[in-house]
């Protein structure tokens, strides 16, 4: 991803953030669902999407939209503090960087596996069933 891509992408990510933050369409807070919860989980499916696009599964076009929807969800479930704490990770220097190349050193194992291909086709085909509701 270039310099101007990713930049364009964390402001995209910081806007939506902004315009959840401002809509009624929004899900009530989850009791029990802390920021901790939302942490790992969106490591874990912006993780997803970059190795589906290192192993050819998503364009890097699908990926990034994948992942838009992903904080549109994940924050539709925190509260105002959480949404921002998360919002805010996301944005911090490195971290997209950094979940990436943790997708791109373990491609060869991931690429090999079924489950991880499956995985995203279903986490695919469901953000893209839900993607208006969030």
């Amino acid at each position: 991803m270039t310099s101007q891509l990713r930049k364009d992408f964390t402001r995209v990510l910081a806007l939506m953030a902004l315009l959840t933050c401002a809509t009624g369409a929004r899900a009530d807070a989850v009791d029990g669902y802390s920021f901790v919860n939302a942490a790992q989980e969106i490591t874990q499916l912006f993780w997803l999407a970059d190795t589906a696009d290192a192993c050819g599964w998503a364009s890097d076009e699908d990926a990034m939209r994948f992942k838009e929807f992903a904080v549109r969800f994940l924050s539709a479930h925190l509260s105002d503090m959480n949404r921002l704490a998360l919002v805010s990770m996301i944005n911090e220097s490195g971290y997209q960087i950094q979940v990436k190349r943790a997708a791109q050193e373990r491609a060869e194992q991931s690429c090999a596996s079924s489950r991880w291909q499956t995985g995203w086709a279903a986490y695919k085909a469901a953000a893209d069933q839900r993607d208006h509701d969030f």
